[in-house]
């Protein structure tokens, strides 16, 4: 039988964490649970009162799209509803308003009389604007509007007229619709009268057929919807210093947003949910301040993070420090655990692949530290894995505008701007490469932590139980994320295993000795004989002294005998015990079998 017997040294060491710069553009979310409510939250925050509003269908934009310049020549906010009932959000909110005229927009088709019989319940007075079709409607709301000018969009997408909405509303232009290679009688009939009509969108969207049955035309138009974007942002100039930020990928908060934008002279750019295109970075660094319409599940706190210019040094599968819990979970999904961490906060553990491997640390609803030893971190600075430890240091150093670094170990401890600081861990036994990256937030005791000496001292056994299993889990983990890091299949937990390590653990603690052999002559592979445990080779690693799971991963990677256990190829199943108390705090035991 072939068996391994590796005693660890015991050893006592820090933890902390991060890296990041100040805001350069200041944000605010205007958002609501859904786009109903989030059009309510635009209202508000543009209206304290309003004797009209525009209505228009939630769940569709055609008839919609042509609203914007009419809604502002009104000082109407646009408001949504359900097709068939009136959305009770936006009830509300009309009667928030103090309104007395509606003006419908789009046919029955679009908003049913049972929401128009539901207004005039309310004693409002009705206006509907529609039309046979989404050209017609559009060009009957352009007959509201007087102006010299047009605008002409494609009416089969939302993105380019609205993009345009805000300055053409400012300006009183009406927005006219056409297909792509077709120009709409309707449409027609009311652009042939205008001096002058601007064309939104390359020849791809509005074809050049159609521009040359128009009078007097400037095209703005990009490779795609954020290029537009861009374009019209450049040419058709608002004055304000601040942007209205809206996702691309649907229309209902950019349309019920135009109109607010329109108030405060300032364009919206459209961004995708994850990703501020570049067309839109090349543009936003004019702008110093940014409203952001819907919440995160329309556009995520990443993007956030990229138009405030905030410069994070890291970030772990699209989450960073100061990200909120539900960008988080809208990124990740849910975690396949929660556990207790030595400082109070929460762990979000995702495991589901190990080559992905994080941990992310939530207090109050927000993201306070970032854990992986697995190769998924980005940095603007070029720190990964496998980075020679010399090379890491010089980076890290020259971060921020106070670098500084201890050793402890084979770990590196920085602190940028007082802000944040990077416990950055390597592998002696790899050419001294970077092997995990911990973040923790400037709010968060970056040495024990009193709520750690708290769960130590205190009588609540299901407390010290909660952060035993949770040191036990991570500590599975965060070995079998190493191992996959180098070509090796994850260990299975094994129960009658943990049972032998968790007795060791304890039996250490009790009778105050640090060995693999207990003070009755039993070692490692008799001990786990009388769990149950059948194995044909088994090893064992133990150590005390360390901080959290963390801490002790990183002791025994540097340990050669132990790193020869958790990447030792025979092994299947692994079992960990923890226990807490005794002259060391924390006492480990890691038992490796294969059966």
């Amino acid at each position: 039988m072939k068996k391994i017997l590796v005693l660890i040294i015991i050893s006592f060491i820090f933890s902390f964490t991060f890296l990041e710069t100040t805001l350069a553009a200041s944000i605010e979310r205007i958002k609501g649970s859904d786009r109903y409510q989030t059009a309510v939250e635009i209202s508000k925050s543009g209206w304290q009162s309003a004797a009209t509003v525009v209505l228009a269908k939630g769940s569709d934009f055609p008839d919609a799209l042509a609203g914007g310049p009419l809604a502002y020549s009104l000082d109407a906010p646009i408001l949504l509803t359900n097709e068939m009932t009136l959305t009770e959000s936006t009830k509300q909110e009309i009667l928030r308003l103090k309104a007395s005229n509606i003006v419908i927009l789009g046919s029955e088709g679009a908003i049913s009389k049972q929401v128009e019989t539901s207004l005039r319940n309310m004693g409002l007075t009705i206006d509907r604007i529609g039309g046979k079709h989404r050209f017609e409607t559009a060009a009957n709301i352009a007959k509201r509007i007087s102006s010299s000018k047009a605008i002409i969009a494609n009416g089969r997408n939302f993105p380019d007229a609205l993009a345009v909405a805000p300055y053409a509303a400012k300006n009183g232009i009406p927005i006219l619709l056409t297909e792509k290679e077709v120009l709409p009688d309707a449409t027609h009939q009311i652009a042939k009268s205008k001096s002058q009509t601007i064309i939104v969108g390359k020849e791809g969207v509005v074809a050049k057929g159609v521009e040359d049955r128009l009078t007097n035309t400037v095209r703005y138009g990009g490779n795609d919807r954020y290029h537009t974007n861009q374009i019209i942002s450049e040419k058709l100039v608002m004055s304000a210093s601040k942007a209205y930020v809206a996702t691309g990928e649907n229309f209902a908060d950019a349309l019920s947003g135009s109109v607010l934008a329109a108030k405060n002279d300032a364009t919206i750019l459209l961004v995708q949910k994850s990703n501020v295109p570049t067309p839109i970075k090349t543009i936003s660094s004019k702008y110093d301040q940014f409203i952001i319409y819907g919440g995160i599940g329309a556009i995520s706190d990443q993007v956030q993070r990229t138009l405030a210019g905030y410069q994070t040094e890291f970030v772990l599968q699209n989450i960073a420090i100061g990200d909120t819990e539900q960008h988080v979970l809208s990124t990740l999904g849910q975690p396949a655990r929660k556990d207790l961490s030595r400082h109070g906060f929460n762990w979000y553990i995702y495991n589901k692949d190990y080559k992905k491997y994080i941990q992310v640390g939530i207090k109050n609803s927000k993201v306070v530290a970032l854990y992986s030893n697995s190769d998924s971190w980005e940095s603007n600075s070029g720190i990964k894995l496998g980075l020679k430890r010399s090379l890491a240091i010089a980076k890290l150093d020259a971060i921020g505008e106070k670098p500084s670094y201890f050793s402890l170990d084979y770990q590196t401890y920085h602190v940028i701007n007082d802000e944040y600081s990077a416990n950055v861990f390597y592998d002696q036994h790899d050419n001294e490469s970077l092997s995990a990256i911990l973040l923790v937030e400037k709010s968060i005791d970056p040495f024990i932590g009193s709520n750690y000496s708290d769960i130590l001292d205190s009588t609540n056994t299901s407390l010290k139980d909660q952060l035993r299993i949770s040191f036990e889990k991570q500590n599975l983990d965060l070995t079998n994320a190493y191992r996959v890091r180098h070509g090796l299949k994850p260990l299975a937990w094994d129960n009658q295993a943990a049972t032998a390590a968790r007795k060791h653990s304890l039996d250490m603690l009790t009778r105050n000795y640090f060995d693999h052999v207990n003070p009755d002559g039993k070692d490692p592979f008799e001990r786990m004989e009388d769990s149950g445990v059948v194995f044909r080779a088994a090893g064992e690693n133990i150590a005390a002294g360390y901080y959290d799971a963390i801490d002790v991963h990183d002791g025994w990677v540097n340990s050669l005998g132990h790193r020869e256990n958790l990447l030792g190829s025979d092994y299947t199943y692994l079992g960990i015990g923890v226990a807490f108390g005794g002259e060391y705090g924390t006492y480990y035991t890691q038992n490796f079998f294969m059966k």
